[in-house]
C-alpha cells in the first residue's frame, strides 16, 4: 500500500511540475479560469441571461462544465503556489502555518463544490447550506488574511516611511476587510432565509432590501467601502507604474491607466440617474457591463506586477513571487463580484466565489515573500537601490522595512535575555521593564546615537 501511494505521489508531482513550472502554461490556466469567471459572474448577476439559458435547457450542463474547469484550474494554481513557495515556507514559520490553513480551507471548498455538482447531476436539486459554508469560508479567509495584510503593511510603513505606495496599499487592504465583513454579514442574513433544498420547480423568492432596513444600510456601507478600496489600489498602482509615462508620454500613460477607473466609475451611472436602460435589450447589455466592473481593475494591477517582474531576470524567486501577486490580483478582483445570497438553480457564482480566498492568499504570500527575499539578499538590495524604477523602490521599501523589523525583534529578544540574567544575578528582583518599554528604548537609541 505504501509503495502504491508513493508511486502515485511521484507520478502526480512529476505531472504537476511539468504542467505548471512554466510561466506560460500557468498563465494560460489562469486566463482560462478568468474567462470562466467572466461567464459565471455574468450569469450570476444577469437574470435575463439566466432566463434565456434556462429556456434553452443548457443551464445545468453549462454549470457543470464551468465548475469542472474551475476545479481543475484550482488544482493547478494550488500546485503552482506550493512549488513556488516551498523554499520561503521552510524559512518562515507563519508562512508555513498560513499555507496549511489556506490549503485545508481550499480543499474543503472544492469538496463542497463537488458535492453540489453531484447533487445537481443526480438529484436535480442542491442544498443552500453548501453555499452558506462556501461563502463563510472564502470571505472569512479573505477577512483574516487581509487583516494580517493590513497590519503588516502598516508596520512596514512605520519602519520605513520612504514609500507612500506601501501606505496606500495598506489602507486599501483595510477597506477590503471592512467591505468583506459587511458583504459576509449581509450574505449570511439572506442565506439563512433559503429553504433546505432548491430545485428547478421550487425557486426561492429573491429578498429585496428596503430603504431603512439593515440590509439596505449594509449594502450602502459595502458600496462605499468597495469604491474606496478600488480607488486606493488604483492610486497605488498608478504611482507604481508612473515612471513609464516618461517612455510613452504622460498623456498616453494617464489615458491608458485611467481606462479601468473610467470603466469602474461608468458602472455607477444609473445610481445617479445619468443613464437608465429603457428596453429589455438595453437592460441586458447594461447588466452585463456592470457585472464586470472590477475585472478591468484586476487586469491593471496584474499588468503592474508582471511588468515589475520583468526587471528581476537575475532573481527568479522574486520574479515568481511578483507574478504570483499579479495572478492573485487578477483573480481577486474578478472573483469578488458574485454573490450566492440570491442565486437560483443552478447556483451560478459558486465557481467564482470558490476562488476568492485563494486569490487573497496569493497576494499575501507573493508580497511577503518578495519582502523577505529582498531583505535577505544584500546584492539584490544594492542593485535595487541603484535602480530608478518605482517598482524596484517599492520592493526595496518592503524589504528594508521587513529587515528592520526582524532586527528589532532580535534586539528585543537579546534585551529580554539580558534582563533575565540580571534578574538571576539580583536574587530574583523582577525588572519593571515590559517588552514595549524595551522597544521604546531601542527606538530612542536609534534616533539619538550618542
Amino acid at each position: 500500500m505504501g509503495k502504491t501511494s508513493n508511486s502515485f505521489n511521484n507520478f502526480y508531482n512529476q505531472f504537476a511540475f511539468t504542467s505548471v513550472h512554466n510561466t506560460i502554461k500557468i498563465s494560460i490556466i489562469v486566463y482560462t479560469v478568468l474567462a470562466i469567471i467572466v461567464i459565471d459572474t455574468s450569469l450570476n448577476q444577469n437574470s435575463e441571461m439566466r432566463f434565456h439559458l434556462e429556456s434553452s435547457g443548457f443551464s445545468v450542463a453549462l454549470f457543470v462544465v464551468l465548475g469542472m474547469i474551475v476545479i481543475g484550474g484550482q488544482f493547478y494554481v494550488l500546485e503552482f503556489v506550493r512549488q513556488k513557495s516551498s523554499q520561503i515556507r521552510k524559512k518562515v514559520a507563519y508562512l508555513r502555518i498560513s499555507y496549511k490553513i489556506v490549503f485545508l480551507i481550499q480543499y474543503l471548498v472544492i469538496s463542497i463544490f463537488v458535492f453540489v455538482l453531484i447533487q445537481i447531476i443526480f438529484m436535480q436539486q442542491y442544498s443552500p447550506i453548501a453555499l452558506t459554508i462556501v461563502t463563510t469560508l472564502t470571505y472569512g479567509l479573505t477577512i483574516g488574511l487581509m487583516g494580517i495584510f493590513t497590519i503588516i503593511f502598516f508596520s512596514w510603513y512605520k519602519s520605513n516611511r520612504n514609500s507612500i505606495v506601501i501606505l496606500i496599499y495598506g489602507l486599501s487592504f483595510a477597506a477590503v476587510v471592512i467591505a468583506s465583513t459587511i458583504f459576509l454579514t449581509g450574505s449570511l442574513y439572506r442565506l439563512v432565509e433559503k429553504p433546505l433544498y432548491i430545485s428547478p420547480d421550487a425557486l426561492p423568492s429573491l429578498i429585496k432590501s428596503e430603504p431603512g432596513s439593515l440590509l439596505y444600510s449594509l449594502a450602502k456601507i459595502y458600496h462605499y467601502s468597495d469604491i474606496v478600496s478600488f480607488l486606493l489600489k488604483w492610486v497605488a498602482t498608478a504611482l507604481l507604474l508612473y515612471h513609464y509615462s516618461q517612455k510613452m508620454g504622460k498623456t498616453k500613460y494617464w489615458i491608458l491607466i485611467s481606462l479601468p477607473l473610467v470603466y469602474f466609475a461608468g458602472t455607477y451611472l444609473d445610481d445617479y440617474h445619468l443613464y437608465e436602460p429603457h428596453t429589455e435589450i438595453e437592460e441586458l447589455y447594461w447588466d452585463l457591463y456592470t457585472s464586470l466592473n472590477s475585472t478591468a481593475g484586476g487586469i491593471l494591477f496584474y499588468i503592474g506586477f508582471v511588468v515589475a517582474a520583468r526587471h528581476f531576470h537575475g532573481n527568479m524567486a522574486v520574479k515568481d513571487y511578483l507574478i504570483m501577486c499579479g495572478f492573485g490580483f487578477l483573480l481577486f478582483f474578478s472573483a469578488g463580484q458574485s454573490t450566492l445570497a440570491n442565486t437560483l438553480y443552478p447556483p451560478f457564482g459558486l465557481a467564482t466565489m470558490s476562488l476568492y480566498g485563494l486569490a487573497t492568499y496569493m497576494i499575501l504570500l507573493g508580497l511577503n515573500s518578495c519582502a523577505i527575499s529582498v531583505s535577505e539578499d544584500i546584492e539584490l538590495r544594492k542593485s535595487i537601490k541603484k535602480s530608478t524604477l518605482r517598482e524596484s523602490k517599492f520592493l526595496d521599501s518592503m524589504g528594508t522595512a521587513h529587515m528592520e523589523k526582524d532586527l528589532m525583534k532580535k534586539m528585543v529578544l537579546k534585551a529580554k535575555e539580558e534582563q533575565k540574567e540580571r534578574l538571576q544575578e539580583s536574587g530574583g528582583v523582577k525588572s519593571s521593564l515590559t517588552e514595549d518599554d524595551i522597544m521604546n528604548i531601542i527606538e530612542e537609541a536609534e534616533k539619538d546615537p550618542r
